[in-house]
Order: structure tokens, then C-alpha cells, then sequence
């Protein structure tokens, strides 16, 4: 039988605080949806950039992609925007037969998509354009419902394969408790216009299925964790605000106004997606890392935060008010203001890595044997072999000699406000330097998940810092398993319903199951609301 569906993402969140608030009763609408129809888990493994998760979902496979491109005829590095990736078919571009509105998933606008498509309105991607189908549709939001808040600040900045414009949005001090505060009242703004958004697309037509998404608990997570959840920087005591809650109920709300807004014969799937914790990687990944590769090629120097491994790490500073990455800027050295470009000159240049500071070291990459890649969670290193790279450095046959011996390196820093070892583990991606595998970096670093890292004590290069904190908020680890949750009641589903636990490629099967549709393209889960003696719950 065929149903209507609507597919509602909550972005970004961490199972653990969701499941308390389910607990105790401070997220009713969610609530219902599990206690009135069937719920279960959905498991992922974080790959390479976070982003991947949406990969998966809307191709319904999980097809390796690692989303960054490093071109070594030209040291160049870029991550692929999911607004173009055309390397699949979204599970959910079903032709003529069903009419389908997508509204702000980290997705392309598809041709075989039957109805209406929206993205950029308001992403949690790094650098996003405002994209629909048809094209006046986007415009035509933005005029009737505004704009999301937290691009009305936004920088322009340039997707490096097309070329076109694309628009990155600011984030606050961390340390500018005020700016912080706004920041969460724009993300609540930016809900209310959402869910505004979704009821007027739900009433133009009964779609066979709609799919949206809430990125804002993503953004939350990032930026508010501290205000309420363990962090250096989280305020003692009563000083402490829910303010992650109030954006989750927030977005609860929403889920009820459009459960209320569905037909009485459609289902109403709510999923999570991503997940996001105490940020342990930020520091290290962004800034601490490409600084010991630059001590390491070039002893004796330092660019960026020198500081004195025989004394006491100093105190927490709280005084940071500027961008994070003018703070850190500011803690270059001379030596550093000369060799590295700067935030200024890269995001005058449109580059949308302008406020990662391991991109500021590019101009060395071609003098370095081992370099850092620019990230947003676990460090990458890449090599610069002879033969690979257009000057490379380290002879193919010395791949394995210095990959080990920067292996050794990063072993022995250390955290010195936790005293204990900054490297969890590092991932060799190739065993020799010519190995087909279409990742960037040869070695990936994962950081302690112990302690938030502002300094990197090193034997060998130094100390490194302190530094400010970028996001208090942070991703898991490469090789990490993602615990999510999924719920949908509607017809045929019997209240209390328990799935088996799945994976993140069943949701797709699991929402054409509901649809009565077939796949167009081949999909690597199945439905979770079939039995094991293969009965469907519906």
C-alpha cells in the first residue's frame, strides 16, 4: 500500500543528552512519535569528514567517499560541496511516479527528483549556495519568510571546482559570553522560520514525500555545549545554562506543528544524524598539528605560539573577543607573519578555509617532507614524496621510514594541563606512497578524547600554545561507531513498536517501504520495519 511521508532530520546531536530529555519528559513530540509507533537505532562509522554521513543516507550506500581532493601537481586541497555531488542519484529521485519536496537536506538538486527541491537555505556546511528547483523558488522563501540569521552575516566565498559562489557564516567568540547568547536566540529565530518554511511547502500539494532537516541542533552543539555541558570553559555551579535544551525543544515544537499538519493516512519519520560532543579535536587538528610539522621540518623555528616547555602551562586566558582565527593569528610570530598567508588575504581571496589555520601554512607545503591538511576534527599529515607530489621531498622508497618516524613524534606529545598523551592513535591510509586508496592525508591523527587540548607539549619541536578554543563542541573520531535514533508512527505501525538496531543505509529503504516505491538505484540496507520472517510492520 502506498503512504505519505515525511521524513524530518534533527541534525548534528548527541544521543545521550536526547535520550535524558527523552526521559524526563522535555521532548513530548518526539516522545509520542516513539511511544506511538516503532523506534530503533541506526548505526554509522565516522569516515574521514563528518559530512559523510549524509552520504550514506542519501545514497542509501556507503560508498567510501572521503568528500576532500588534494590535487599534488599543485599542492591545492578543497572538500567537494554535497550541494554538487553528482556521483549518485539521491535514493529519493523516484521520476514521474511520486511527487517529492526536499527542503534544506545537505543535498544536490537532482533532475530525477518529481517536485520541488530547496538547499542553502540554511546549511551547517561550511560554505553553502542558496540552490532550488525551480530556480525562483529560493528567492521567493527568502522574500515571503527571511533569511536564515545566521547567514545574514555570512562571508562570500568561492566553490573551488565551479567557481561559484558560495556563502560561509561566522561564528562568535566563545569567550564573548553576550555575542554566544545572541548566537542562540538567532538560532532559535532561525526554527521558528524553518518550521514556517516546512508547513508552507506541507500545503502546497499532498507530496507522496517530504524531507527536511534541522540543522540547528548541529550548530547548538557546537557553539553552545559549554553553557551547560563539561567544557574549560563551562561556567561553575548555577552559572550554568540549558541552552542546548532550548534549542531542542524548540525544534520539538516544531516536529508537533508538522505532525499536526500531516494527513491522518501518512506516516511521520523523525531520524538524528551525526553526532556531536565535548570538542577535543578542534585545537589540535586545526592549529597545534601544522605547527609541529613546521617545527619538524624546519628546527630551531617556530610560526605560531611559541611557549616554555620548562615551566607550568599557563592559566586559561578568558579574554578572546575577536574571531577565533584573528586571535589565533595574532599568535604568529614574525617568522610566521611572514611565511604564512593570512586569514585576511585568503578569505579576500574567497577560500573557504580562510579561518583554518593549518591552511595558512600552504605556501610551505612544497619545502615540507610531511604537512598538515587543513580539518575541522582528526589531523591529517600528508607526505610530499618525489614522483607524487610536484616537489616532493621524501623518496618513495623512505615512505615507510618517515611515515614511522612521524608516528614517534606524535606519540610522544603530550597534554600538558592533563599531563597524559595528546595522540590516541594515528591511521596509516596507504603502506606504500603510490597505494590507490582516494584519501588525502597518508596518516590520520585521533586525538585524546580525555581532555580539551589548548597546548601541545612536544621533546622534540617544543611547546605549542596556548591557544583559544574554537568550538566547544566537537565531532567523534575516524574508525568511531555513530549511535543514532529513528521513530515513525502511522497507520500499520502498532504503538511501542522495537525495530531491530540498523544501520544508517536502512533509513532510506525503511522511508521507500513506507512510500510503497521501489528503488531506482541499488541500496545497500533494507527496511527496518520488516521482521526477520520478512512480514512488514505496515
Amino acid at each position: 500500500m502506498k503512504y505519505r511521508v515525511a521524513a524530518i532530520a534533527i541534525d548534528g546531536t548527541n544521543t545521550g543528552l536526547i535520550q535524558s530529555w527523552l526521559d524526563s519528559g522535555q521532548l513530548p513530540h518526539l516522545r509520542a512519535v516513539i511511544d506511538q509507533g516503532a523506534s530503533g537505532r541506526l548505526l554509522s562509522t565516522k569516515r574521514f569528514r563528518n559530512e559523510r554521513c549524509w552520504d550514506i543516507f542519501l545514497s542509501g550506500r556507503d560508498n567510501g567517499s572521503c568528500g576532500s581532493t588534494f590535487v599534488p601537481e599543485t599542492y591545492g586541497y578543497f572538500n567537494q560541496s554535497l550541494q554538487r555531488e553528482d556521483r549518485y542519484s539521491p535514493f529519493y529521485a523516484l521520476g514521474e511516479g511520486y511527487r517529492v519536496c526536499m527542503f534544506d537536506l545537505a543535498a544536490t538538486l537532482s533532475p530525477g527528483v518529481n517536485g520541488i527541491q530547496i538547499t542553502g537555505w540554511g546549511s551547517e556546511l561550511n560554505a553553502a549556495a542558496p540552490l532550488s528547483s525551480p530556480p525562483q523558488l529560493i528567492s521567493e522563501i527568502r522574500e515571503r519568510f527571511g533569511s536564515d540569521p545566521k547567514l545574514q552575516a555570512a562571508v562570500k566565498v568561492y566553490d573551488h571546482q565551479t567557481r561559484e559562489v558560495e556563502y560561509s557564516y561566522v561564528l562568535p567568540s566563545l569567550y564573548d559570553r553576550n555575542a554566544v547568547r545572541h548566537f542562540k536566540d538567532a538560532l532559535l529565530t532561525a526554527i521558528e522560520r524553518r518550521t514556517a518554511i516546512c508547513l508552507d511547502l506541507l500545503g502546497r500539494e499532498p507530496w507522496d514525500l517530504f524531507l527536511a532537516m534541522f540543522p540547528e541542533s548541529h550548530t547548538a552543539n557546537h557553539m553552545l555545549w559549554h553553557l551547560s555541558e563539561p567544557h574549560p570553559l563551562t561556567p561553575p555551579g548555577p552559572l550554568a545554562e540549558p541552552a542546548l535544551l532550548a534549542i531542542y525543544q524548540a525544534i520539538d515544537q516544531a516536529l508537533g506543528r508538522i505532525d499536526a499538519a500531516l494527513p491522518k493516512r501518512g506516516h511521520l519519520l523523525a531520524y538524528t544524524i551525526d553526532h556531536t560532543a565535548q570538542n577535543t579535536m578542534d585545537v589540535p587538528g586545526m592549529a597545534l598539528l601544522p605547527e609541529l610539522m613546521y617545527r619538524w621540518t624546519f628546527p630551531g623555528t617556530a610560526a605560531l605560539a611559541p611557549g616554555n616547555i620548562e615551566q607550568p602551562v599557563p592559566a586559561l586566558r578568558t579574554d578572546y573577543h575577536q574571531h577565533w582565527k584573528q586571535e589565533v593569528w595574532n599568535l604568529t610570530t614574525e617568522t610566521g607573519r611572514q611565511l604564512l598567508t593570512s586569514p585576511a588575504e585568503q578569505e579576500a581571496a574567497g577560500d573557504p578555509l580562510s579561518w583554518n589555520p593549518a591552511n595558512w601554512y600552504r605556501p610551505l607545503w612544497p619545502k615540507m617532507p610531511a604537512f598538515a591538511l587543513p580539518s575541522v576534527g582528526d589531523g591529517y599529515v600528508r607526505l610530499n614524496v618525489r614522483g607524487r607530489e610536484a616537489s616532493g621531498l621524501v623518496e618513495p622508497g623512505d615512505y615507510q621510514r618517515v611515515l614511522n618516524e612521524l608516528r614517534e613524534l606524535l606519540a610522544r606529545t603530550v597534554n600538558p594541563r592533563s599531563g597524559k598523551p595528546l595522540v590516541d592513535r594515528t591511521i596509516a591510509t596507504r603502506t606504500s606512497a603510490f597505494d590507490a586508496p582516494d584519501i588525502p592525508p597518508d596518516l590520520i591523527v585521533c586525538w585524546s578524547e580525555d581532555s580539551c587540548a589548548d597546548t601541545l607539549d612536544s621533546p622534540d619541536c617544543g611547546r605549542i600554545g596556548p591557544l583559544p578554543y574554537f568550538r566547544s563542541g566537537g565531532h567523534v573520531s575516524h574508525g568511531k561507531v555513530i549511535d543514532n535514533l529513528f521513530a515513525v508512527r502511522g497507520p500499520g505501525i502498532a504503538p511501542g513498536t522495537r525495530t531491530r538496531s540498523g544501520r544508517l543505509e536502512d533509513l532510506p529503504a525503511t522511508i521507500l517501504q513506507l512510500m510503497g516505491a521501489e528503488p531506482r538505484s541499488p541500496l545497500d540496507g533494507s527496511s527496518l520495519l520488516t521482521h526477520p520472517s520478512q512480514q512488514p510492520v505496515v
